[in-house]
């Protein structure tokens, strides 16, 4: 036998070519909804939410219930994805100034062979023209050339983004392409046709479904003259029209037999907005959930940092799976895709940390590197989680008191544990102190426009 195949290698040898060949590079699809709570989703408890497509990525892949972001806003969340750095360490709002030359996860795919497409939302730089960041394709949706422009869709308001990510699809069918399909869904203002609307008609609110924190939305609804009931149907309209172009994508990649090999992720940038009413009327939509934790988008409690990260790979990430355990980040996403497509990397040039062994359900992830929040480089709260701890120092003008919480026992953030564990604060406080010291003096401040 062994003289057989001695043979058959000699007299063909692109047989020891086939034999020698690695496995294919995956395919990556990041789906990215905008403002979306970790409460806003059916498999994450929503009580009326329709989201059967985002649900089967979960269903084939794994829940992580201790994602955060990198930001509680558009594009600190968004820095943080595509460079691995906690967005406070750029001198210059990222959104105006870019990435202030530190590489991005698609330019670092693009030099590993992979096709690379942005669709949808920008935010992340000044420059939105193919090439940016070592992406070949850029299509910004409403946002193309910069310029705001109603693109009216009986399917959804993101329909067109996710068409222009399938046609990049089909044109590298042959892979391997990573593509961020990111749209605008469910940010302010939420604005599903009525068609959509209508499939939700017969729902009435019932408060006993919700955890506290939407209660008093719900209250500062109606103190300003707002529609409970209406507002959560135009709401879960407009989700479930997203969950329609994520079902889209998901049977595109079925149809061209590439499922099996592509890693999709379903997220959002940070969580829900916050109730804000005044000039006689609802500045923003009200009805997004981020379940029973404190707080919200613009703010740094968990509400507006914990939101949904699922992760699917047939074959690779355990089916139907719920990570309850692992602490893991937006700044995690680079250098885990550098150790899943063979890139080498320092991971001292990073602030986040390979989660691979998580998300292949190898065991949870347990973190050696804190994860840090400020909202600028200069004169903003700051923020650290370590371990189970979650210390916050928010600034004189925010009330100037330190807050300690035992994320483990209290996710909610509600006994602050200052007074009892002295220790555990000023550990903390000295390395929240030590990161603070390494970013810029100087910060050029910007209107957020996403505010």
């Amino acid at each position: 036998m062994k003289l057989l195949l001695s043979l058959l290698l000699l007299c063909f040898p692109c047989l020891q070519c086939f034999a020698a060949q690695p496995p294919a590079l995956p395919n990556i699809v990041f789906l990215l909804a905008d403002d979306l709570g970790r409460g806003d989703l059916h498999c994450y408890g929503h009580p009326y939410a329709r989201t059967p497509n985002i649900d089967s990525i979960a269903r084939d892949g794994t829940r992580f219930m201790q994602y955060h972001a990198t930001g509680s806003t558009c594009c600190p969340s968004r820095t943080g994805l595509m460079t691995s750095k906690w967005p406070a360490s750029y001198p210059t709002y990222p959104a105006n100034g870019g990435f202030a030359n530190h590489v991005t996860i698609t330019e670092l795919l693009k030099k590993q062979g992979y096709a690379t497409g942005h669709f949808g939302k920008w935010h992340i730089g000044p420059e939105q023209k193919n090439g940016t960041y070592g992406i070949d394709t850029i299509g910004a949706g409403e946002e193309a050339g910069g310029k705001k422009k109603k693109v009216p869709d009986e399917r959804g308001r993101d329909a067109h983004i996710y068409d222009e990510a399938i046609q990049f699809i089909e044109q590298h069918k042959g892979g391997p392409f990573y593509v961020n399909v990111w749209g605008h869904i469910p940010h302010n203002p939420v604005s599903p046709n009525d068609a959509l609307v209508k499939r939700w008609s017969g729902l009435k609110v019932k408060e006993s479904d919700f955890p506290p924190q939407m209660l008093a939305k719900f209250a500062d609804v109606r103190k300003a003259g707002g529609d409970v009931d209406d507002g959560m149907r135009r709401y879960l309209a407009d989700i479930e029209s997203l969950d329609d172009a994520v079902g889209r994508i998901l049977k595109r990649l079925v149809q061209l037999g590439l499922r099996e090999n592509t890693i999709v992720v379903f997220s959002s940038d940070q969580g829900a907005d916050m109730t804000k009413a005044g000039g006689g009327g609802l500045r923003f939509n009200q009805m997004g959930s981020n379940g029973p934790q404190r707080g919200g988008k613009h703010t740094n409690w968990e509400g507006g940092l914990v939101v949904p990260w699922i992760v699917s790979w047939p074959g690779h990430v355990p089916a139907d799976r719920i990570d309850t355990t692992s602490v893991i980040s937006g700044a995690d996403w680079l250098p885990t895709l550098c150790s899943i497509t063979g890139i080498k990397i320092s991971a001292a040039d990073f602030d986040g940390e390979d989660v691979s062994s998580a998300w292949l359900g190898k065991g949870p992830h347990v973190r050696t590197k804190p994860l840090f929040w400020k909202t600028s480089a200069t004169g903003s709260d700051s923020y650290i989680r370590d371990g189970q701890w979650k210390l916050a120092r928010p600034t004189r003008k925010n009330g100037g008191e330190l807050e300690l919480f035992d994320l483990t026992t209290d996710p909610t953030e509600t006994k602050n544990l200052v007074a009892q564990y002295p220790e555990v604060v000023k550990r903390l406080s000295a390395k929240l102190e030590a990161w603070v010291g390494t970013l810029p003096k100087e910060y050029a401040k910007t209107d957020d426009k996403d505010k």
